[in-house]
C-alpha cells in the first residue's frame, strides 16, 4: 500500500511539473510574441523619423488605414505618399499603454493633443501595422455617448447592415449587440461580462475605463433610463487567429451630429468574448445628421 501511495505521489508530481512547464512555455511564447510586436512598433517609429519610406512600407499591412484627428481616413499608399505628415503625427508619444492578444498588439497613448491607437497584427511574414487612429482630446464634462437617450434601437440592437462571414464573427457580433441592449435597457450585471478588465472607450469627449462605465450602468439601471446605440452604416470584422478580432464600423449619432468612425478590439478570454477597447473619431468633413427623434 505504501509503495502504491508513493507511486501516486510521484505520478502527481510529474504531472504537476509537466503542467507547470507547459504553462511556462506558453508564457514565454506570449512574452516573445509581444516583444516582437513592440519591436516592430519601434522599428516603424525609427523608419518614420528617418523618412525611410521603404522600411515604413514593409511594416504597414496591405489593409492599413490611418485616420487622423479630423476623421479623414487614408490607406497604405496614401499614407506613404504623405510620409512627412504621417511621421510628424507619430512623434511625442506619452502615457503609452500596450496590450497583447496573441496575434494583435495594441499601443495607445497621447500625442499632439490627441489620443492615439496603433493596432499591430501578426501576418505570416511578421508583425504589420493594421490601424492607426487619432482622436482629439476635447474637454467635456459628460461624454456624449454616455448621455441617456430615448427611442428605439432597431439598428444596432436588433438588425445591422452587415452579415458575419465566419462563425467567430457571428458570436462576436451577437455579444456586441448584447452590450448595446444592456445599454439601451440598462443591465449593470450582464454588461461587464462582455467587457475586458483593461477596457477603454475613447471618443471626442473623453476616455473612460470599465469601472467608470459600470458605475454609469448602475445609475442608469436605477433610473430606468438607458442609452440608445448609434446606428451603423457600414461594418467589417477581421479575425486574427481564433481568439482576437478587430471590428471597424461607421456610425451616425442617434442624438444627431457628425458621423464617426469606430475601431474595436475583441479577445476571447475565460471562455467569453470580451471587448478590450473601443475608440472613435468624428468625421469632420461629413455633414451633421439630425437627431433620430426629429425624423
Amino acid at each position: 500500500m505504501k509503495k502504491y501511495l508513493n507511486q501516486v505521489i510521484i505520478f502527481g508530481l510529474v504531472c504537476a511539473e509537466v503542467l507547470t512547464a507547459g504553462l511556462g512555455n506558453q508564457m514565454v511564447a506570449a512574452d516573445e510574441g509581444e516583444q516582437s510586436a513592440l519591436q516592430a512598433d519601434q522599428s516603424m517609429l525609427s523608419a518614420l523619423q528617418k523618412s525611410d519610406k521603404a522600411a515604413a512600407g514593409k511594416l504597414l499591412d496591405a489593409d492599413f488605414v490611418w485616420t487622423d484627428i479630423s476623421g479623414k481616413s487614408i490607406k497604405k499608399a496614401e499614407a506613404l505618399n504623405a510620409l512627412s505628415a504621417f511621421a510628424t503625427d507619430n512623434t511625442g508619444d506619452e502615457k503609452v499603454q500596450t496590450h497583447f492578444y496573441t496575434q494583435i498588439e495594441t499601443v495607445i497613448g497621447e500625442h499632439h493633443n490627441a489620443r492615439f491607437l496603433r493596432i499591430w497584427v501578426k501576418r505570416p511574414e511578421g508583425w504589420r501595422e493594421f490601424i492607426e487612429l487619432d482622436t482629439p482630446i476635447v474637454n467635456a464634462d459628460v461624454p456624449r455617448s454616455m448621455v441617456p437617450s430615448q427611442g428605439d434601437c432597431e439598428n444596432p440592437c436588433r438588425t445591422l447592415p452587415y452579415k458575419p462571414e465566419t462563425a467567430m464573427d457571428k458570436i462576436i457580433l451577437a455579444d456586441w449587440q448584447k452590450t448595446k441592449v444592456d445599454e439601451w435597457h440598462p443591465n449593470a450585471t450582464d454588461w461587464p461580462l462582455h467587457i475586458a478588465d483593461e477596457f477603454l472607450i475613447i471618443n471626442n469627449s473623453s476616455m473612460r475605463g470599465k469601472a467608470d462605465r459600470v458605475v454609469l450602468a448602475k445609475k442608469q439601471e436605477e433610473a430606468g433610463v438607458g442609452t440608445v446605440g448609434d446606428p451603423i452604416t457600414a461594418m467589417e470584422i477581421h479575425d486574427f487567429g481564433d481568439n482576437a478580432a478587430v471590428m471597424i464600423s461607421h456610425h451616425v449619432p442617434h442624438r444627431g451630429g457628425k458621423p464617426y468612425y469606430n475601431v474595436r478590439v475583441w479577445t476571447l478570454r475565460d471562455g467569453r468574448w470580451q471587448l478590450a477597447i473601443s475608440q472613435q473619431t468624428s468625421i469632420e468633413s461629413a455633414a451633421a445628421v439630425p437627431p433620430a427623434n426629429s425624423k
